[in-house]
Order: C-alpha cells, then sequence, then structure tokens
C-alpha cells in the first residue's frame, strides 16, 4: 500500500512540473517558437503576468525556458526539429517550444549579467548585477515557426542595450529555409 501511495504522489507532483511549451497545445492550433541568445548571459524567458508591461514577476507554469550558461545546469534544453538551426550559437542559447497560435501571444526575454565589480562586496563576490527585460507580443500563423533572436543593438549615442528581433522561417522556392523578420 505503500508503494502504491508514493507512486501516485511522485506522479502527481510530476505532473505539475512539466512545461507547457514542450508539447503542442492542448486547448487549440500550435506554432513553433525557436528563442535563442546571443550574449553569454543567462536568460529567463516567460509569458508576462500582462501582455502590455514587463513583469519581475510571473503566475506558476508561466516559465518557457532558461537560456545560457544556467541552462545547462537546469537541463532546460529542447529541441523540435526547427528548420535553420543556429549550429554556430550553440545548444545552452537556443531553445525550440511549441507555442499557442491563431491568438496574441506574449513572452518576455528576462537577461542578466555582470555589469561590474565592487571589491569589499562579499554577498555576490563582488559582481554588479544587471537585468534587461524585453517583451514580444505577436499572433502566431498555426504550424509556422519562429526566432526569438535576444541581443544587443547599438543606440544612436553609440552605447548598448539589449534588443529582440523576431523572425519567421519560411522555405523559399528552392526549398531553402531563410529568416524573414517579423
Amino acid at each position: 500500500m505503500k508503494k502504491v501511495c508514493l507512486i501516485a504522489a511522485v506522479s502527481v507532483l510530476s505532473g505539475c512540473a512539466v512545461n507547457p511549451y514542450l508539447q503542442p497545445m492542448v486547448d487549440g492550433p500550435s506554432a513553433k517558437l525557436r528563442l535563442a541568445s546571443v550574449p553569454s548571459n543567462n536568460n529567463f524567458v516567460a509569458v508576462p503576468s500582462s501582455e502590455s508591461c514587463i513583469s519581475t514577476d510571473f503566475k506558476p507554469g508561466a516559465h518557457i525556458a532558461t537560456l545560457g550558461v544556467k541552462a545547462n545546469l537546469v537541463r532546460s534544453l529542447s529541441r523540435l526539429d526547427m528548420p535553420a538551426y543556429d549550429e554556430k550559437l550553440g545548444d545552452s542559447h537556443q531553445n525550440e517550444v511549441y507555442i499557442p497560435a491563431q491568438k496574441p501571444f506574449s513572452f518576455q526575454f528576462n537577461g542578466v549579467g555582470i555589469s561590474g565589480f565592487t571589491p569589499g562586496q562579499t554577498d555576490s563576490g563582488g559582481a554588479l548585477y544587471s537585468w534587461c527585460r524585453k517583451i514580444i507580443t505577436f499572433t502566431p500563423i498555426e504550424n509556422a515557426n519562429y526566432e526569438a533572436l535576444y541581443d544587443y543593438i547599438e543606440l544612436p549615442n553609440g552605447k548598448e542595450t539589449c534588443g529582440v528581433k523576431l523572425f519567421e522561417i519560411v522555405e523559399d522556392a528552392q526549398r531553402e529555409y531563410k529568416k524573414v523578420e517579423v
């Protein structure tokens, strides 16, 4: 009897931990989205609390993926055999997921990196961290392939900030795939 209770408890608890973006949507049509991050920082991607505001807290089940060095630690790597995979970018900086299609969908990159050091600080080893968050909302087409690329962009004053470009991955007349900015 104890074994049955233990198996039931493990089944229930592990079911709660399943990422809903790793399989096709159960409540409607799906599209595929490759999340890619060029900087070597860690990047946490989640569905924001609101489509119009950048969030710093997220509802349970809102986590989509982790990119960067930490992706290897949390085993957050997912491949759906999407076309136009960037071999040079590396596995820990790309993650492929299913997203709902035919209705607006929002997701938010939350990039964190070391921006400097403060000597004498012991709580973080003296590292100063900075966050750069970007939210994207679009209406995916059913069965389409997309890529969201988080990268640094140069501002008119010469400084850099984070930015995101969204691409649709389409097949051309020569049956080759290319990325077209949305």
